[in-house]
């Protein structure tokens, strides 16, 4: 009987040492991307913040005048852009709005004592990001092909982009939270940098028209190489020294062209990782 005893025991032992097994880091990330889109259905603000930059591309349809690139469409130069704006908007209002939310009723501070690895959670807020990026992008992408059949002339050169400068400013857009207090200082602190990085990004002001100085920084800045990438990728044309006198490029000749552009983005994508050192877990932590 003792000895059925024990044999009955093992394998429940067993089973119950496979149970006790810690969760890999990639499945409690995929589970909490199943989770985040879940809340940005249910949240209002969320949705708010997700179909609001649509608007950016119906502003890209009804946009008129001479282009600067000779055989690309103003309408082209503008739909092709309007990726960069939606991307600022969910990554940086969006998700400075929720973390923000998240330490006030101190949700962040349980998943910290959980055991939840911060990869896992600021990976499952970029992979949900960048998914709502992808649909919304596919927008102007389908007025583009339906309207005038073009189609991007280096895929690989815009998806490379979309995703670098998504994890950017959702990790930026974290690590703004530090400055607010709650969720609703958060909304109105998120508003700056993204105003300033919107007017600096060339799709307000072309960045020909500013001072030479003034164009000079606004390259250095995380979005005006993107939107650069974003046309250029699309319309193969060499867009990188300015709209003015672009020319086609396709191939290595439009990489080579993209590279100082590409290797901005790519610093502040190491800076913005970087820039979660100085996260807040805890409303009530100092400093």
């Amino acid at each position: 009987m003792t000895t059925q005893q024990t044999a009955t025991a093992a394998p429940t032992g067993t089973a119950g040492a496979r149970q006790r097994r810690p969760v890999s880091t990639l499945r409690q990330t995929l589970r909490l991307t199943r989770t985040e889109f879940t809340l940005i259905y249910r949240y209002r603000t969320a949705l708010f913040f997700v179909l609001f930059p649509l608007v950016f591309v119906f502003l890209g349809v009804v946009t008129q005048g001479e282009s600067p690139v000779p055989g690309v469409s103003n309408e082209t130069l503008a739909l092709t852009g309007s990726p960069a704006a939606i991307i600022m908007m969910i990554g940086i209002m969006h998700v400075s709005n929720t973390y923000a939310a998240r330490r006030e009723q101190l949700i962040l501070k349980r998943f910290r004592a959980s055991g939840v690895p911060p990869l896992a959670l600021f990976g499952a807020t970029t992979l949900s990001v960048l998914a709502v990026v992808v649909l919304l992008t596919a927008v102007p992408v389908g007025v583009l092909i339906g309207g005038s059949g073009e189609l991007p002339a280096d895929p690989v050169m815009v998806a490379l982009t979309v995703v670098l400068s998504t994890v950017t400013m959702v990790l930026l857009g974290a690590a703004s939270t530090r400055l607010a207090r709650n969720a609703e200082s958060a909304q109105m602190i998120s508003m700056l940098p993204f105003l300033a990085l919107y007017s600096s990004s060339g799709l307000m002001v072309p960045l020909e028209m500013m001072p030479g100085e003034l164009e000079t920084v606004c390259r250095l800045l995380p979005m005006a190489p993107v939107v650069d990438l974003l046309r250029g990728g699309y319309t193969g044309h060499d867009v990188f020294g300015g709209l003015a006198g672009a020319s086609p490029a396709t191939g290595l000749d439009l990489w080579a062209a993209a590279l100082p552009s590409l290797a901005v983005v790519l610093v502040w994508t190491a800076l913005s990782v970087l820039a979660l050192r100085y996260f807040r877990w805890d409303p009530r932590q100092p400093g």
